[in-house]
Protein backbone atom coordinates (compact mmCIF):
# COMPACT_ATOMS: atom_id res chain seq x y z
CA UNK A 1 0.00 0.00 0.00
CA UNK A 2 1.23 3.15 -0.92
CA UNK A 3 0.13 6.84 0.97
CA UNK A 4 1.29 9.95 -0.71
CA UNK A 5 4.31 7.88 -2.67
CA UNK A 6 5.28 6.02 0.76
CA UNK A 7 5.11 2.48 0.76
CA UNK A 8 4.27 0.66 4.23
CA UNK A 9 6.45 -1.48 5.32
CA UNK A 10 5.39 -2.00 8.74
CA UNK A 11 2.58 -1.25 11.04
CA UNK A 12 1.92 -2.22 14.67
CA UNK A 13 -1.74 -1.14 15.60
CA UNK A 14 -2.21 -1.60 19.75
CA UNK A 15 -1.08 -4.54 21.51
CA UNK A 16 -3.29 -7.17 19.52
CA UNK A 17 -0.84 -8.69 17.62
CA UNK A 18 1.92 -11.21 18.65
CA UNK A 19 5.13 -10.44 16.56
CA UNK A 20 7.44 -13.04 18.61
CA UNK A 21 7.45 -14.87 15.25
CA UNK A 22 9.83 -17.11 13.23
CA UNK A 23 12.19 -15.44 10.31
CA UNK A 24 11.05 -17.33 7.87
CA UNK A 25 7.66 -15.47 8.25
CA UNK A 26 9.49 -11.62 8.99
CA UNK A 27 11.33 -12.96 5.57
CA UNK A 28 8.36 -13.19 3.85
CA UNK A 29 6.09 -10.69 5.30
CA UNK A 30 2.59 -11.23 7.07
CA UNK A 31 -0.44 -9.58 8.73
CA UNK A 32 -3.19 -6.92 6.55
CA UNK A 33 -2.34 -3.67 5.38
CA UNK A 34 -4.87 -2.19 7.62
CA UNK A 35 -3.98 -3.81 11.05
CA UNK A 36 -0.73 -5.64 12.12
CA UNK A 37 1.53 -5.83 8.84
CA UNK A 38 5.22 -6.78 8.43
CA UNK A 39 5.69 -6.14 3.94
CA UNK A 40 9.01 -8.74 4.07
CA UNK A 41 12.24 -8.36 4.67
CA UNK A 42 12.91 -9.26 1.46
CA UNK A 43 10.80 -7.48 -0.40
CA UNK A 44 12.63 -4.52 1.54
CA UNK A 45 15.54 -5.50 0.61
CA UNK A 46 15.19 -6.07 -2.96
CA UNK A 47 13.57 -2.43 -3.39
CA UNK A 48 16.40 -0.41 -1.30
CA UNK A 49 18.57 -1.91 -3.11
CA UNK A 50 17.44 -1.31 -6.59
CA UNK A 51 17.56 2.68 -5.66
CA UNK A 52 18.33 5.22 -3.02
CA UNK A 53 15.62 4.98 -0.61
CA UNK A 54 14.69 6.91 2.71
CA UNK A 55 13.26 5.98 5.73
CA UNK A 56 9.88 7.77 7.46
CA UNK A 57 9.15 6.50 10.65
CA UNK A 58 5.91 7.16 12.75
CA UNK A 59 4.56 7.30 16.09
CA UNK A 60 2.04 7.42 18.26
CA UNK A 61 3.19 7.95 22.42
CA UNK A 62 0.95 5.76 24.78
CA UNK A 63 1.05 8.26 27.78
CA UNK A 64 -0.34 11.49 25.51
CA UNK A 65 -1.57 9.47 22.55
CA UNK A 66 0.30 12.21 20.52
CA UNK A 67 2.08 11.19 17.36
CA UNK A 68 5.77 12.25 16.03
CA UNK A 69 8.23 11.47 13.69
CA UNK A 70 11.53 9.78 12.27
CA UNK A 71 12.56 10.70 8.75
CA UNK A 72 16.26 9.23 7.24
CA UNK A 73 17.06 10.33 4.25
CA UNK A 74 19.19 7.18 3.57
CA UNK A 75 17.59 3.59 4.17
CA UNK A 76 18.33 0.25 3.02
CA UNK A 77 18.36 -3.10 3.96
CA UNK A 78 21.08 -5.98 3.05
CA UNK A 79 20.66 -9.40 1.73
CA UNK A 80 19.62 -12.22 3.98
CA UNK A 81 23.27 -13.93 3.78
CA UNK A 82 23.84 -10.49 5.46
CA UNK A 83 21.24 -11.26 7.72
CA UNK A 84 19.33 -7.98 6.39
CA UNK A 85 21.70 -5.42 8.13
CA UNK A 86 20.00 -2.11 8.68
CA UNK A 87 21.46 1.07 6.97
CA UNK A 88 19.94 4.18 8.03
CA UNK A 89 21.98 8.08 7.59
CA UNK A 90 20.41 11.66 7.24
CA UNK A 91 17.72 12.28 10.50
CA UNK A 92 15.74 14.64 10.73
CA UNK A 93 12.16 14.85 12.74
CA UNK A 94 10.36 15.21 16.35
CA UNK A 95 10.73 11.56 17.81
CA UNK A 96 14.70 11.54 18.35
CA UNK A 97 16.77 9.77 16.27
CA UNK A 98 16.69 6.40 18.43
CA UNK A 99 17.99 4.43 15.09
CA UNK A 100 21.63 5.72 15.35
CA UNK A 101 21.73 7.12 18.86
CA UNK A 102 24.54 5.45 20.61
CA UNK A 103 23.92 5.73 24.54
CA UNK A 104 22.91 3.97 26.88
CA UNK A 105 19.73 3.84 29.65
CA UNK A 106 21.43 6.23 31.68
CA UNK A 107 21.65 9.13 29.26
CA UNK A 108 25.56 8.62 28.54
CA UNK A 109 26.32 9.26 25.27
CA UNK A 110 28.46 7.38 22.85
CA UNK A 111 28.51 4.25 24.32
CA UNK A 112 27.02 2.44 21.52
CA UNK A 113 24.92 -0.59 23.27
CA UNK A 114 21.89 0.07 21.61
CA UNK A 115 21.82 1.44 18.59
CA UNK A 116 20.84 -0.06 15.53
CA UNK A 117 22.27 1.70 12.70
CA UNK A 118 24.34 -1.45 11.36
CA UNK A 119 22.42 -3.75 12.98
CA UNK A 120 21.75 -7.37 11.74
CA UNK A 121 18.08 -8.71 12.44
CA UNK A 122 17.27 -10.97 14.79
CA UNK A 123 14.05 -12.73 15.67
CA UNK A 124 13.05 -16.13 17.89
CA UNK A 125 14.62 -18.42 16.02
CA UNK A 126 17.47 -16.61 14.52
CA UNK A 127 19.23 -14.57 17.03
CA UNK A 128 22.03 -12.10 15.16
CA UNK A 129 22.00 -9.38 17.90
CA UNK A 130 25.25 -8.55 19.55
CA UNK A 131 24.77 -10.05 23.42
CA UNK A 132 24.56 -14.07 24.25
CA UNK A 133 20.98 -13.30 25.37
CA UNK A 134 18.54 -13.76 22.44
CA UNK A 135 16.89 -9.67 22.83
CA UNK A 136 13.89 -11.13 19.85
CA UNK A 137 12.83 -13.82 22.71
CA UNK A 138 13.22 -11.65 25.58
CA UNK A 139 11.18 -9.10 23.84
CA UNK A 140 9.38 -10.95 21.74
CA UNK A 141 9.46 -9.61 18.66
CA UNK A 142 11.89 -9.39 15.63
CA UNK A 143 14.38 -6.49 15.44
CA UNK A 144 17.43 -4.83 14.76
CA UNK A 145 18.64 -5.42 17.79
CA UNK A 146 22.07 -4.77 19.24
CA UNK A 147 22.84 -5.01 23.16
CA UNK A 148 19.20 -5.34 23.31
CA UNK A 149 17.70 -2.29 21.75
CA UNK A 150 16.91 1.59 21.75
CA UNK A 151 14.00 1.36 19.51
CA UNK A 152 11.64 -1.81 18.75
CA UNK A 153 8.53 -1.24 16.99
CA UNK A 154 7.62 -5.33 16.92
CA UNK A 155 8.05 -5.60 21.07
CA UNK A 156 5.73 -6.39 23.42
CA UNK A 157 3.41 -4.08 25.31
CA UNK A 158 6.16 -3.74 28.04
CA UNK A 159 9.23 -2.89 25.59
CA UNK A 160 7.46 -1.47 22.13
CA UNK A 161 8.76 1.71 22.06
CA UNK A 162 11.20 4.62 20.47
CA UNK A 163 13.64 5.37 24.12
CA UNK A 164 14.13 9.24 22.51
CA UNK A 165 10.44 9.89 22.77
CA UNK A 166 9.19 12.43 26.11
CA UNK A 167 7.31 9.18 27.35
CA UNK A 168 9.05 6.33 25.72
CA UNK A 169 6.91 3.73 25.16
CA UNK A 170 4.85 3.23 21.82
CA UNK A 171 0.95 2.23 21.13
CA UNK A 172 0.63 2.50 17.72
CA UNK A 173 3.29 3.10 15.16
CA UNK A 174 4.34 3.13 11.21
CA UNK A 175 7.41 2.54 8.87
CA UNK A 176 7.15 3.89 5.26
CA UNK A 177 9.98 3.87 2.75
CA UNK A 178 9.94 6.14 -0.40
CA UNK A 179 12.30 6.64 -3.47
CA UNK A 180 14.58 9.28 -2.70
Amino acid sequence: MSVFGWIIIHQHLVYSFNWNISWADYKAGFGLIDANFWFGLEKVHLLSSSQPYRLRVELQEQSTNLWYSAEYWSFRIGDELNDYRLEVSGYSGDAGDALQYEGDYNGNGRNGSYYHNGMKFSTQDQDNDLTGYNCALGRAGGWWYNSCFWACLTCDAVHNGWWTLPNDLVVNSRMMIKPQ
